[in-house]
Protein backbone atom coordinates (compact mmCIF):
# COMPACT_ATOMS: atom_id res chain seq x y z
CA UNK A 1 0.00 0.00 0.00
CA UNK A 2 1.17 3.51 -0.65
CA UNK A 3 2.25 5.46 2.40
CA UNK A 4 1.16 8.78 0.86
CA UNK A 5 -2.41 9.27 -0.34
CA UNK A 6 -2.26 11.35 -3.56
CA UNK A 7 -4.54 14.38 -4.00
CA UNK A 8 -7.03 12.14 -5.79
CA UNK A 9 -5.74 9.39 -8.05
CA UNK A 10 -4.01 6.23 -7.02
CA UNK A 11 -1.07 5.22 -9.18
CA UNK A 12 -2.01 2.80 -11.98
CA UNK A 13 -0.41 -0.60 -11.57
CA UNK A 14 2.70 -0.88 -13.77
CA UNK A 15 2.01 -4.39 -15.12
CA UNK A 16 -1.76 -4.80 -14.59
CA UNK A 17 -3.08 -1.85 -16.61
CA UNK A 18 -6.79 -2.47 -17.37
CA UNK A 19 -9.48 -1.26 -14.96
CA UNK A 20 -13.27 -1.61 -15.00
CA UNK A 21 -15.98 -0.02 -12.87
CA UNK A 22 -17.64 -3.44 -12.76
CA UNK A 23 -19.91 -3.93 -9.78
CA UNK A 24 -18.99 -0.49 -8.44
CA UNK A 25 -21.11 0.84 -11.28
CA UNK A 26 -24.13 -0.98 -9.90
CA UNK A 27 -24.12 -0.16 -6.20
CA UNK A 28 -21.74 2.76 -5.70
CA UNK A 29 -22.20 6.41 -6.68
CA UNK A 30 -20.34 7.37 -9.85
CA UNK A 31 -17.90 9.41 -7.74
CA UNK A 32 -17.02 8.98 -4.08
CA UNK A 33 -15.12 11.19 -1.68
CA UNK A 34 -11.53 10.50 -0.54
CA UNK A 35 -12.71 9.51 2.95
CA UNK A 36 -15.20 7.05 1.44
CA UNK A 37 -12.52 5.60 -0.82
CA UNK A 38 -10.33 5.01 2.24
CA UNK A 39 -13.25 3.14 3.87
CA UNK A 40 -14.07 1.13 0.75
CA UNK A 41 -11.10 0.78 -1.59
CA UNK A 42 -8.29 0.52 0.95
CA UNK A 43 -9.81 -2.19 3.20
CA UNK A 44 -11.13 -4.05 0.14
CA UNK A 45 -7.61 -4.04 -1.28
CA UNK A 46 -6.19 -5.37 1.99
CA UNK A 47 -8.86 -8.09 2.16
CA UNK A 48 -8.23 -9.25 -1.41
CA UNK A 49 -4.47 -9.38 -0.85
CA UNK A 50 -4.97 -11.41 2.33
CA UNK A 51 -7.23 -13.91 0.56
CA UNK A 52 -4.81 -14.22 -2.37
CA UNK A 53 -1.94 -14.90 0.05
CA UNK A 54 -3.94 -17.48 2.03
CA UNK A 55 -5.08 -19.35 -1.08
CA UNK A 56 -2.23 -18.90 -3.55
CA UNK A 57 0.77 -17.96 -1.44
CA UNK A 58 2.72 -14.71 -1.58
CA UNK A 59 2.87 -13.77 -5.24
CA UNK A 60 5.18 -10.91 -6.36
CA UNK A 61 2.55 -9.46 -8.72
CA UNK A 62 0.08 -9.08 -5.81
CA UNK A 63 2.47 -7.13 -3.57
CA UNK A 64 4.29 -3.83 -3.60
CA UNK A 65 3.36 -0.20 -3.09
CA UNK A 66 0.60 0.08 -5.71
CA UNK A 67 -3.03 -0.81 -5.28
CA UNK A 68 -3.25 -4.17 -7.04
CA UNK A 69 -6.94 -5.06 -7.20
CA UNK A 70 -8.50 -1.60 -7.13
CA UNK A 71 -7.99 1.93 -8.39
CA UNK A 72 -9.38 5.41 -7.78
CA UNK A 73 -9.19 7.85 -10.67
CA UNK A 74 -10.90 11.27 -10.80
CA UNK A 75 -12.85 10.22 -7.69
CA UNK A 76 -14.33 7.20 -9.50
CA UNK A 77 -13.72 3.73 -7.98
CA UNK A 78 -12.52 0.92 -10.24
CA UNK A 79 -11.67 -2.75 -10.01
CA UNK A 80 -8.41 -3.80 -11.63
CA UNK A 81 -9.70 -6.15 -14.31
CA UNK A 82 -6.18 -7.30 -15.17
CA UNK A 83 -5.58 -8.39 -11.57
CA UNK A 84 -8.83 -10.35 -11.38
CA UNK A 85 -8.00 -11.97 -14.71
CA UNK A 86 -4.63 -12.97 -13.28
CA UNK A 87 -6.35 -14.33 -10.18
CA UNK A 88 -8.68 -16.46 -12.32
CA UNK A 89 -5.65 -18.23 -13.83
CA UNK A 90 -4.78 -19.48 -10.34
CA UNK A 91 -7.89 -21.65 -10.00
CA UNK A 92 -8.61 -24.93 -11.79
CA UNK A 93 -11.39 -24.84 -14.42
CA UNK A 94 -11.90 -21.08 -13.99
CA UNK A 95 -11.35 -18.75 -16.95
CA UNK A 96 -11.19 -14.95 -17.12
CA UNK A 97 -14.51 -15.06 -18.98
CA UNK A 98 -16.11 -16.67 -15.91
CA UNK A 99 -15.02 -13.68 -13.83
CA UNK A 100 -16.22 -11.06 -16.29
CA UNK A 101 -19.57 -12.83 -16.75
CA UNK A 102 -20.11 -12.93 -13.00
CA UNK A 103 -19.12 -9.37 -12.06
CA UNK A 104 -18.11 -7.28 -15.10
CA UNK A 105 -21.16 -7.49 -17.37
CA UNK A 106 -19.44 -9.92 -19.70
CA UNK A 107 -16.85 -7.39 -20.85
CA UNK A 108 -13.85 -8.71 -22.75
CA UNK A 109 -11.07 -9.68 -20.31
CA UNK A 110 -7.61 -8.25 -21.00
CA UNK A 111 -4.85 -10.44 -22.34
CA UNK A 112 -1.99 -11.00 -19.94
CA UNK A 113 0.40 -12.70 -22.32
CA UNK A 114 1.41 -15.56 -20.04
CA UNK A 115 0.36 -19.13 -19.38
CA UNK A 116 -1.88 -20.33 -16.61
CA UNK A 117 -0.53 -21.63 -13.34
CA UNK A 118 0.59 -25.26 -13.28
CA UNK A 119 -1.95 -27.95 -12.40
CA UNK A 120 -0.39 -28.62 -8.98
CA UNK A 121 -0.51 -24.97 -7.93
CA UNK A 122 -4.11 -24.71 -9.11
CA UNK A 123 -5.13 -27.88 -7.28
CA UNK A 124 -3.56 -26.63 -4.05
CA UNK A 125 -5.54 -23.38 -4.16
CA UNK A 126 -8.99 -24.98 -4.40
CA UNK A 127 -9.14 -26.71 -0.99
CA UNK A 128 -7.78 -23.55 0.63
CA UNK A 129 -10.60 -21.51 -0.88
CA UNK A 130 -13.15 -24.13 0.20
CA UNK A 131 -11.79 -23.88 3.74
CA UNK A 132 -12.30 -20.11 3.61
CA UNK A 133 -15.90 -20.59 2.51
CA UNK A 134 -16.67 -23.05 5.32
CA UNK A 135 -15.61 -20.43 7.86
CA UNK A 136 -18.03 -17.80 6.56
CA UNK A 137 -21.03 -18.79 8.68
CA UNK A 138 -19.36 -18.54 12.11
CA UNK A 139 -17.46 -15.42 11.02
CA UNK A 140 -20.64 -13.62 9.95
CA UNK A 141 -22.36 -14.48 13.22
CA UNK A 142 -19.43 -13.02 15.14
CA UNK A 143 -19.43 -9.90 12.98
CA UNK A 144 -23.17 -9.46 13.44
CA UNK A 145 -22.68 -9.30 17.20
CA UNK A 146 -19.70 -6.94 16.97
CA UNK A 147 -21.50 -4.63 14.53
CA UNK A 148 -24.54 -4.45 16.82
CA UNK A 149 -22.25 -3.59 19.75
CA UNK A 150 -20.55 -0.92 17.63
CA UNK A 151 -23.91 0.64 16.69
CA UNK A 152 -24.91 0.76 20.35
CA UNK A 153 -21.60 2.39 21.28
CA UNK A 154 -21.98 4.92 18.45
CA UNK A 155 -25.54 5.76 19.48
CA UNK A 156 -24.35 6.52 23.01
CA UNK A 157 -21.32 8.50 21.83
CA UNK A 158 -23.34 10.63 19.40
CA UNK A 159 -26.00 11.39 22.01
CA UNK A 160 -23.38 12.44 24.60
CA UNK A 161 -21.21 14.28 22.05
CA UNK A 162 -17.92 13.78 23.89
CA UNK A 163 -14.72 13.60 21.87
CA UNK A 164 -13.28 10.62 23.75
CA UNK A 165 -16.36 8.47 23.11
CA UNK A 166 -16.47 9.36 19.43
CA UNK A 167 -12.76 8.56 18.98
CA UNK A 168 -13.33 5.21 20.69
CA UNK A 169 -16.03 4.42 18.13
CA UNK A 170 -13.59 5.09 15.26
CA UNK A 171 -10.97 2.90 16.93
CA UNK A 172 -13.39 0.04 17.55
CA UNK A 173 -14.81 0.28 14.04
CA UNK A 174 -11.49 -0.30 12.25
CA UNK A 175 -11.09 -4.08 12.80
CA UNK A 176 -14.82 -4.71 12.34
CA UNK A 177 -14.76 -3.00 8.95
CA UNK A 178 -11.64 -4.91 7.88
CA UNK A 179 -13.17 -8.26 8.87
CA UNK A 180 -16.49 -7.47 7.19
CA UNK A 181 -14.71 -6.65 3.93
CA UNK A 182 -12.66 -9.83 4.33
CA UNK A 183 -15.85 -11.94 4.58
CA UNK A 184 -17.33 -10.14 1.58
CA UNK A 185 -14.27 -10.79 -0.58
CA UNK A 186 -14.23 -14.48 0.38
CA UNK A 187 -17.89 -14.94 -0.60
CA UNK A 188 -17.56 -12.87 -3.77
CA UNK A 189 -14.46 -14.78 -4.90
CA UNK A 190 -15.86 -18.18 -3.98
CA UNK A 191 -19.02 -17.78 -6.06
CA UNK A 192 -17.04 -17.86 -9.32
CA UNK A 193 -15.41 -21.33 -9.00
CA UNK A 194 -18.52 -22.69 -7.29
CA UNK A 195 -20.57 -21.56 -10.28
CA UNK A 196 -18.13 -23.17 -12.70
CA UNK A 197 -18.24 -26.50 -10.84
CA UNK A 198 -22.03 -26.41 -10.63
CA UNK A 199 -22.43 -25.71 -14.34
CA UNK A 200 -20.13 -28.58 -15.25
CA UNK A 201 -21.74 -31.08 -12.88
CA UNK A 202 -25.31 -30.07 -13.70
CA UNK A 203 -24.49 -30.27 -17.39
CA UNK A 204 -23.77 -33.96 -16.87
CA UNK A 205 -26.60 -34.96 -14.53
CA UNK A 206 -29.48 -32.44 -14.88
CA UNK A 207 -31.62 -32.33 -18.05
CA UNK A 208 -31.85 -28.81 -19.53
CA UNK A 209 -29.29 -27.69 -16.95
CA UNK A 210 -28.79 -24.21 -18.38
CA UNK A 211 -32.46 -23.33 -17.89
CA UNK A 212 -32.93 -25.21 -14.60
CA UNK A 213 -29.82 -24.14 -12.68
CA UNK A 214 -30.99 -20.54 -12.01
CA UNK A 215 -34.15 -21.95 -10.38
CA UNK A 216 -32.01 -24.20 -8.17
CA UNK A 217 -29.82 -21.32 -6.98
CA UNK A 218 -32.52 -19.18 -5.42
CA UNK A 219 -31.47 -18.25 -1.85
CA UNK A 220 -34.15 -18.97 0.76
CA UNK A 221 -33.78 -15.63 2.52
CA UNK A 222 -31.54 -12.57 2.31
CA UNK A 223 -30.78 -10.02 4.98
CA UNK A 224 -32.11 -6.90 3.25
CA UNK A 225 -35.83 -7.29 3.87
CA UNK A 226 -35.27 -7.94 7.58
CA UNK A 227 -33.21 -4.76 7.88
CA UNK A 228 -36.14 -2.61 6.77
CA UNK A 229 -37.84 -3.45 10.07
CA UNK A 230 -35.02 -1.78 12.06
CA UNK A 231 -34.60 1.80 10.87
CA UNK A 232 -34.37 3.85 14.07
CA UNK A 233 -31.46 5.98 15.29
CA UNK A 234 -28.27 4.06 14.38
CA UNK A 235 -30.37 0.91 14.12
CA UNK A 236 -29.19 -1.88 11.77
CA UNK A 237 -31.39 -0.71 8.89
CA UNK A 238 -30.92 3.05 9.13
CA UNK A 239 -28.30 3.00 6.39
CA UNK A 240 -30.91 1.85 3.83
CA UNK A 241 -31.96 5.46 3.34
CA UNK A 242 -28.41 6.58 2.54
CA UNK A 243 -25.96 6.31 -0.33
CA UNK A 244 -24.11 3.05 -0.48
CA UNK A 245 -20.35 3.57 -0.07
CA UNK A 246 -20.58 7.36 0.36
CA UNK A 247 -20.33 8.63 3.95
CA UNK A 248 -20.29 12.34 2.96
CA UNK A 249 -23.51 12.25 0.96
CA UNK A 250 -24.83 15.50 2.51
CA UNK A 251 -21.78 17.52 1.40
CA UNK A 252 -21.07 18.98 -2.00
CA UNK A 253 -20.12 17.72 -4.50
CA UNK A 254 -20.84 14.19 -3.26
CA UNK A 255 -24.55 14.84 -2.74
CA UNK A 256 -24.89 15.07 -6.53
CA UNK A 257 -23.99 11.42 -6.98
CA UNK A 258 -25.75 9.61 -4.17
CA UNK A 259 -29.44 10.52 -4.08
CA UNK A 260 -31.55 7.74 -2.60
CA UNK A 261 -35.09 7.34 -1.43
CA UNK A 262 -36.82 5.33 1.22
CA UNK A 263 -39.20 2.56 0.25
CA UNK A 264 -41.21 0.40 2.59
CA UNK A 265 -41.26 -3.38 2.10
CA UNK A 266 -44.42 -4.83 0.68
CA UNK A 267 -46.68 -6.83 2.95
CA UNK A 268 -47.68 -9.15 0.11
CA UNK A 269 -45.85 -10.15 -3.00
CA UNK A 270 -47.52 -10.55 -6.38
CA UNK A 271 -48.63 -14.05 -7.14
CA UNK A 272 -45.97 -14.89 -9.69
CA UNK A 273 -44.77 -18.20 -8.17
CA UNK A 274 -45.66 -21.23 -10.27
CA UNK A 275 -47.93 -23.91 -8.86
CA UNK A 276 -45.07 -26.37 -9.10
CA UNK A 277 -41.60 -25.10 -8.21
CA UNK A 278 -39.40 -25.82 -11.28
CA UNK A 279 -36.44 -26.49 -8.97
CA UNK A 280 -38.33 -29.16 -7.03
CA UNK A 281 -39.70 -30.61 -10.26
CA UNK A 282 -36.24 -30.80 -11.83
CA UNK A 283 -34.69 -32.45 -8.78
CA UNK A 284 -37.63 -34.83 -8.49
CA UNK A 285 -36.92 -36.23 -11.96
CA UNK A 286 -33.38 -37.23 -10.98
CA UNK A 287 -32.25 -40.44 -9.39
CA UNK A 288 -31.44 -40.36 -5.65
CA UNK A 289 -27.69 -39.92 -6.07
CA UNK A 290 -27.93 -37.24 -8.73
CA UNK A 291 -30.67 -35.47 -6.77
CA UNK A 292 -28.50 -35.27 -3.66
CA UNK A 293 -25.50 -34.00 -5.62
CA UNK A 294 -27.43 -31.35 -7.56
CA UNK A 295 -29.31 -30.28 -4.42
CA UNK A 296 -26.12 -30.01 -2.39
CA UNK A 297 -24.44 -27.83 -5.01
CA UNK A 298 -27.52 -25.60 -5.19
CA UNK A 299 -27.59 -25.18 -1.40
CA UNK A 300 -23.90 -24.24 -1.31
CA UNK A 301 -24.41 -21.66 -4.07
CA UNK A 302 -27.50 -20.20 -2.41
CA UNK A 303 -25.82 -20.03 1.01
CA UNK A 304 -22.74 -18.35 -0.45
CA UNK A 305 -24.94 -15.79 -2.23
CA UNK A 306 -26.69 -15.11 1.07
CA UNK A 307 -23.32 -14.78 2.83
CA UNK A 308 -22.17 -12.28 0.22
CA UNK A 309 -25.24 -10.12 0.80
CA UNK A 310 -24.97 -10.47 4.60
CA UNK A 311 -21.33 -9.39 4.58
CA UNK A 312 -22.18 -6.43 2.32
CA UNK A 313 -24.90 -5.33 4.73
CA UNK A 314 -22.40 -5.46 7.61
CA UNK A 315 -19.97 -3.28 5.64
CA UNK A 316 -22.75 -0.77 4.97
CA UNK A 317 -23.71 -0.68 8.65
CA UNK A 318 -20.13 0.05 9.73
CA UNK A 319 -19.84 2.72 7.03
CA UNK A 320 -23.02 4.27 8.38
CA UNK A 321 -21.45 4.47 11.83
CA UNK A 322 -18.70 6.56 10.25
CA UNK A 323 -21.32 8.65 8.44
CA UNK A 324 -22.85 9.58 11.78
CA UNK A 325 -19.68 9.92 13.88
CA UNK A 326 -17.30 11.85 11.60
CA UNK A 327 -19.35 15.10 11.41
CA UNK A 328 -19.65 15.07 15.20
CA UNK A 329 -15.89 14.64 15.60
CA UNK A 330 -15.16 17.46 13.14
CA UNK A 331 -16.76 19.88 15.63
CA UNK A 332 -14.12 18.97 18.22
CA UNK A 333 -11.14 19.32 15.90
CA UNK A 334 -9.51 22.25 14.07
CA UNK A 335 -11.32 21.09 10.95
CA UNK A 336 -14.06 22.78 8.96
CA UNK A 337 -17.19 20.68 8.49
CA UNK A 338 -16.68 20.84 4.72
CA UNK A 339 -13.09 19.52 4.96
CA UNK A 340 -13.35 16.13 6.67
CA UNK A 341 -14.52 14.28 3.50
CA UNK A 342 -11.12 15.07 1.94
CA UNK A 343 -9.05 13.28 4.60
CA UNK A 344 -8.57 9.54 4.74
CA UNK A 345 -9.92 7.56 7.65
CA UNK A 346 -6.33 6.84 8.75
CA UNK A 347 -5.66 10.57 8.91
CA UNK A 348 -8.91 11.26 10.75
CA UNK A 349 -8.09 8.63 13.37
CA UNK A 350 -4.80 10.45 14.05
CA UNK A 351 -6.06 14.00 13.74
CA UNK A 352 -6.55 14.58 17.47
CA UNK A 353 -2.84 13.81 17.96
CA UNK A 354 -1.57 15.43 14.74
CA UNK A 355 -3.80 18.43 13.92
CA UNK A 356 -1.49 19.46 11.08
CA UNK A 357 -3.02 16.68 8.95
CA UNK A 358 -6.04 18.92 8.42
CA UNK A 359 -3.96 21.02 6.03
CA UNK A 360 -4.08 18.26 3.42
CA UNK A 361 -7.81 18.74 2.87
CA UNK A 362 -7.54 21.96 0.85
CA UNK A 363 -5.35 20.49 -1.91
CA UNK A 364 -7.60 17.46 -2.29
CA UNK A 365 -10.76 19.55 -2.27
CA UNK A 366 -9.44 21.62 -5.18
CA UNK A 367 -8.41 18.47 -7.08
CA UNK A 368 -11.80 16.84 -6.52
CA UNK A 369 -13.66 19.96 -7.67
CA UNK A 370 -11.76 19.82 -10.96
CA UNK A 371 -12.22 16.07 -11.38
CA UNK A 372 -15.83 15.23 -10.57
CA UNK A 373 -17.26 16.93 -13.67
CA UNK A 374 -14.89 15.21 -16.07
CA UNK A 375 -16.53 12.24 -17.87
CA UNK A 376 -14.95 8.94 -16.86
CA UNK A 377 -15.42 5.72 -18.86
CA UNK A 378 -16.40 2.33 -17.49
CA UNK A 379 -13.11 0.83 -18.66
CA UNK A 380 -9.64 2.36 -18.34
CA UNK A 381 -6.51 1.08 -20.06
CA UNK A 382 -3.09 2.40 -19.01
CA UNK A 383 -1.10 -0.02 -21.15
CA UNK A 384 -0.04 2.79 -23.49
CA UNK A 385 1.38 4.82 -20.63
CA UNK A 386 -1.59 7.19 -20.46
CA UNK A 387 -5.23 7.12 -19.50
CA UNK A 388 -7.33 5.61 -22.26
CA UNK A 389 -10.90 4.57 -21.76
CA UNK A 390 -14.10 3.52 -23.36
CA UNK A 391 -17.65 2.87 -22.28
CA UNK A 392 -18.35 -0.77 -22.94
CA UNK A 393 -22.10 -1.20 -23.07
CA UNK A 394 -23.29 -4.82 -23.05
CA UNK A 395 -24.35 -6.17 -26.43
CA UNK A 396 -27.36 -7.99 -25.02
CA UNK A 397 -29.12 -8.46 -21.72
CA UNK A 398 -28.53 -11.44 -19.45
CA UNK A 399 -31.25 -13.43 -17.75
CA UNK A 400 -30.28 -13.76 -14.09
CA UNK A 401 -33.52 -14.78 -12.37
CA UNK A 402 -35.75 -17.21 -14.26
CA UNK A 403 -39.37 -16.80 -15.22
CA UNK A 404 -41.37 -15.01 -17.87
CA UNK A 405 -43.73 -12.10 -17.23
CA UNK A 406 -45.60 -9.44 -19.20
CA UNK A 407 -46.23 -6.14 -17.45
CA UNK A 408 -46.23 -2.37 -17.45
CA UNK A 409 -42.94 -0.46 -17.23
CA UNK A 410 -42.48 1.64 -14.10
CA UNK A 411 -39.45 3.71 -13.24
CA UNK A 412 -38.45 4.78 -9.73
CA UNK A 413 -39.03 6.98 -7.91
CA UNK A 414 -41.88 8.86 -9.58
CA UNK A 415 -44.04 6.10 -11.01
CA UNK A 416 -46.75 4.46 -8.98
CA UNK A 417 -47.17 0.69 -9.14
CA UNK A 418 -50.34 0.06 -11.17
CA UNK A 419 -53.06 -2.08 -9.64
CA UNK A 420 -54.56 -5.07 -11.37
CA UNK A 421 -51.65 -6.09 -13.59
CA UNK A 422 -47.94 -6.87 -13.12
CA UNK A 423 -45.45 -4.03 -13.14
CA UNK A 424 -41.87 -4.34 -14.37
CA UNK A 425 -39.29 -2.17 -12.66
CA UNK A 426 -36.88 -0.64 -15.20
CA UNK A 427 -33.81 1.29 -14.05
CA UNK A 428 -30.17 1.83 -14.92
CA UNK A 429 -28.96 -0.08 -11.88
CA UNK A 430 -30.39 -1.23 -8.59
CA UNK A 431 -29.02 -1.82 -5.11
CA UNK A 432 -30.46 -3.00 -1.80
CA UNK A 433 -33.05 -0.24 -1.80
CA UNK A 434 -34.74 -2.19 -4.59
CA UNK A 435 -35.49 -5.02 -2.14
CA UNK A 436 -38.85 -3.62 -0.95
CA UNK A 437 -39.79 -2.69 -4.52
CA UNK A 438 -39.24 -6.29 -5.61
CA UNK A 439 -42.18 -7.23 -3.41
CA UNK A 440 -44.40 -4.94 -5.49
CA UNK A 441 -43.34 -5.77 -9.05
CA UNK A 442 -43.49 -8.80 -11.26
CA UNK A 443 -40.12 -8.36 -12.97
CA UNK A 444 -36.94 -6.26 -13.24
CA UNK A 445 -34.91 -4.91 -16.17
CA UNK A 446 -31.69 -2.97 -15.57
CA UNK A 447 -29.15 -1.35 -17.84
CA UNK A 448 -26.29 -2.47 -15.58
CA UNK A 449 -25.59 -5.74 -13.81
CA UNK A 450 -24.05 -9.19 -14.08
CA UNK A 451 -24.89 -12.80 -13.23
CA UNK A 452 -23.70 -12.46 -9.62
CA UNK A 453 -24.51 -8.78 -9.15
CA UNK A 454 -26.54 -7.50 -6.27
CA UNK A 455 -29.86 -7.11 -8.06
CA UNK A 456 -29.54 -10.59 -9.57
CA UNK A 457 -29.30 -12.23 -6.16
CA UNK A 458 -32.12 -10.10 -4.76
CA UNK A 459 -34.39 -11.00 -7.67
CA UNK A 460 -33.74 -14.72 -7.21
CA UNK A 461 -34.66 -14.51 -3.54
CA UNK A 462 -37.92 -12.73 -4.38
CA UNK A 463 -38.63 -15.17 -7.24
CA UNK A 464 -38.96 -12.25 -9.63
CA UNK A 465 -37.82 -12.65 -13.27
CA UNK A 466 -34.91 -10.33 -13.99
CA UNK A 467 -32.82 -9.26 -16.97
CA UNK A 468 -29.67 -7.21 -16.34
CA UNK A 469 -27.34 -5.38 -18.71
CA UNK A 470 -30.15 -4.75 -21.21
CA UNK A 471 -28.82 -2.21 -23.74
CA UNK A 472 -32.29 -0.84 -24.45
CA UNK A 473 -33.29 -0.23 -20.83
CA UNK A 474 -32.95 3.54 -21.14
CA UNK A 475 -35.38 3.61 -24.08
CA UNK A 476 -38.21 1.86 -22.23
CA UNK A 477 -40.83 4.41 -21.15
CA UNK A 478 -43.27 4.31 -18.25
CA UNK A 479 -46.51 2.76 -19.47
CA UNK A 480 -44.88 0.55 -22.10
CA UNK A 481 -45.98 -3.06 -21.99
CA UNK A 482 -43.04 -5.44 -22.21
CA UNK A 483 -42.44 -9.16 -21.85
CA UNK A 484 -39.22 -10.29 -20.22
CA UNK A 485 -37.66 -13.74 -19.98
CA UNK A 486 -35.35 -14.07 -17.00
CA UNK A 487 -33.85 -17.27 -18.39
CA UNK A 488 -32.88 -16.18 -21.89
CA UNK A 489 -32.47 -12.43 -21.22
CA UNK A 490 -34.99 -11.49 -23.90
CA UNK A 491 -37.03 -8.27 -23.57
CA UNK A 492 -39.88 -7.69 -26.00
CA UNK A 493 -41.54 -4.27 -26.07
CA UNK A 494 -45.21 -4.23 -27.03
CA UNK A 495 -47.51 -1.27 -27.58
CA UNK A 496 -47.77 1.46 -24.94
CA UNK A 497 -50.31 0.86 -22.21
CA UNK A 498 -52.85 3.63 -22.30
CA UNK A 499 -55.28 2.59 -19.67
Amino acid sequence: MTAHFPPIDTDPHPSLPVYSAGNFGEVAPDRISPVSWSLVGTPMERATRRLAARCFGERPWAQGGHYVFLGYFACKPYHNLSAYTRLASRLPLVTPEDVTAAYFEGTRPPRLGRAREGALRQAAALPRLIRELTRLGPELRRLEEETADLELLARTAVSLGGEAGLVEVLTRAAPVLDDAWDAHIVATTGLVPLGVVQRRVNGLIVPHAEAVTPWLNRPAELVWERLHAFTGDLAPGEFLGTSFYEVAEDREPWSRFGARRRAEPAADRPGTDPVVDPAEAALGMLGPGRRRLAGALARVMAETMASREHSKSLVMRVLHVHRRVLPELARHWPLDDADWPYLTIEELRRLHRAPGLAGRAAERAAACAAAVDAPMPERLDFSGGGRRGRDAAPAAGSGVSPGRVTGVVVRPPADEIPAGRPAILVCESADADAAPLLGLVGGVVTGRGSAMSHIAILAREHRVPAVVGHPGAAALRPGDVITIDGTTGEVHAETAFTG
